[in-house]
């Protein structure tokens, strides 16, 4: 967190946070800790999140969803800070490190929240500086110049203050009036590190499908290799229908107990048959029938085994598209939720599976009067041409480049203005691959003349006629 955010943050706590009542310790999960408030009939959430990779320390303007734990900081904190009246919140040894003061029945308690980046720490007191609890104990070692455990009597980190950071800027925060009754700095670093986290979750998660779809991709071709391997054998089978045939053209020529034959073909050539010495040449010309049927038999399974195998590869390729063009946390949902309802992706829980259930899988703007509808995913292009689209409607799709299906809605059968056509153009080019380039071609077509091939993967279209445009990617 930054020192200039972090001072105004802790001016306008201290403004309204001494002679509050902490009500709950509530805990949200390893790293953040929130407290309920309340003074003069009003309630406050205070976040205190000693977080490596973000730490932070503001007000919030919903509840948190409380877990379960058993930490022993939280525990201590539950235990001491219930029922107990912050008397004083400020910052200390000029650097991000926070005291806030408690009383409780005569007694002082002091947390401190060290906000120092990976090395952050949050510490219980009592009133003579005495530890009682620490997030992460520090315990005592030749190289530990400052241990952190219960019983040692705590020590403020080395100050890191440099020359101008007492007059650290406020990030262009807007000046707070009065007694901070707006709280401007606490709603802005709770939007700012809100929008942060959301950050961070949608690239972990376009990096986990990204992960899953190469990993199944890999599978995938692997099988596909084998496949074609066990293929090439089978093909082997009309070798052995003729292997039997040619021991049945010269069954006066072969004996019993022959472990090999020289046999000539009707065009001349002479072909050298392996036998079994302990069969008959009639058993021995069965058993190579027999292997041609099942050679015969297993091509088939096999032909099909790669037909399915194809065609997850064309899936993949197609979700591999809508992954790379997905713009935001429902196109990325959409993406998971293909994913795992082909056991390619770990379900979602709780309010992300919520959210994936109910995201349409389409979206639609309305331009000039027209509705535009445009697929979030490859299953999403399936519903939006297969099952919405009328045959006076207008397709649209990225030429040669995995994206969104368009369609813009033509239920009166009009004449479609050349202004829509280009802004559904723009639309198809922006929800495509190609929305980096300044100008992609678009195919467009009546879709009346959309098809979809029988077994296709999810997305895949012919087109029996098509015209084309180039347009300049924009999002509505």
């Amino acid at each position: 967190m930054k020192y200039g955010l972090l001072v105004r943050v802790i001016e306008e706590l201290a403004g309204i946070l001494p002679d509050s009542r902490v009500e709950k310790v509530i805990p949200v999960n390893d790293d953040h800790i929130a407290l309920l408030l309340y003074r003069k009939r009003r309630s406050y959430i205070f976040l205190i999140a000693p977080e490596p990779t973000l730490p932070r320390l503001h007000l919030l303007s919903r509840k948190p969803t409380a877990t379960a734990s058993t930490a022993p900081f939280f525990l201590s904190l539950k235990k001491y800070l219930t029922g107990s009246g912050i008397t004083c919140i400020r910052l200390v040894n000029q650097d991000r490190v926070a005291e806030i003061r408690f009383s409780r029945f005569d007694q002082t308690f002091i947390l401190i929240v060290e906000l120092l980046g990976s090395s952050c720490n949050a510490v219980l007191t009592a009133g003579d500086g005495r530890i009682m609890a620490v997030h992460r104990p520090v315990p005592p070692g030749e190289l530990v110049r400052r241990p952190l455990v219960p019983g040692f009597v705590y020590e403020l980190p080395a100050p890191r203050w440099t020359a101008g950071r007492a007059s650290a800027g406020s990030g262009g925060l807007p000046a707070v009036t009065g007694e901070s009754v707006h709280l401007a700095a606490n709603k802005a670093a709770e939007a700012m590190f809100e929008r942060i986290v959301a950050e961070r979750e949608l690239t972990s998660l376009r990096r986990s499908l990204g992960k899953a779809i190469k990993q199944a991709r890999l599978r995938a071709e692997r099988r596909c290799e084998a496949v074609q391997g066990d293929l090439a054998v089978a093909q082997k089978g009309d070798d052995f229908r003729r292997m039997g045939e040619l021991i049945l053209a010269n069954l006066q020529r072969i004996g019993r107990g022959q472990a090999q034959a020289d046999l000539q073909d009707p065009e001349g050539g002479v072909h050298q048959i392996a036998l079994d010495p302990s069969r008959s040449p009639w058993e021995n010309a069965d058993r190579y029938f027999k292997r041609y049927k099942k050679s015969k038999a297993g091509m088939a399974v096999l032909q099909e085994r790669l037909s399915e195998t194809r065609t997850e590869l064309d899936f993949l390729s197609v979700i591999q598209g809508d992954l790379e063009a997905a713009a935001g946390p429902e196109a990325l949902a959409a993406v998971r939720k293909e994913l795992t309802m082909r056991g390619l992706c770990c379900p979602t829980a709780g309010r992300a599976a919520r959210q994936e259930a109910s995201s349409a899988p389409y979206r639609t703007i309305t331009y000039e009067g027209w509705n535009i509808l445009i697929g979030r995913s490859a299953a999403g292009n399936d519903y939006v041409t297969m099952h919405i689209a009328r045959p006076d409607d207008l397709w649209l799709h990225a030429e040669g480049i995995p994206g969104s299906h368009v369609l813009v809605s033509n239920p009166r059968k009009r004449d479609i203005p050349p202004s829509v056509l280009g802004k559904a153009a723009s639309l198809a080019a922006y929800y495509s691959k190609g929305k980096g380039s300044s100008k992609v071609p678009v195919a467009y077509t009546p879709a009346k003349y959309v098809g979809k091939p029988k077994g296709a993967a999810p997305g895949t279209v012919v087109l029996k006629q098509r015209r084309s445009i180039v347009a300049a990617p924009q999002r509505e």
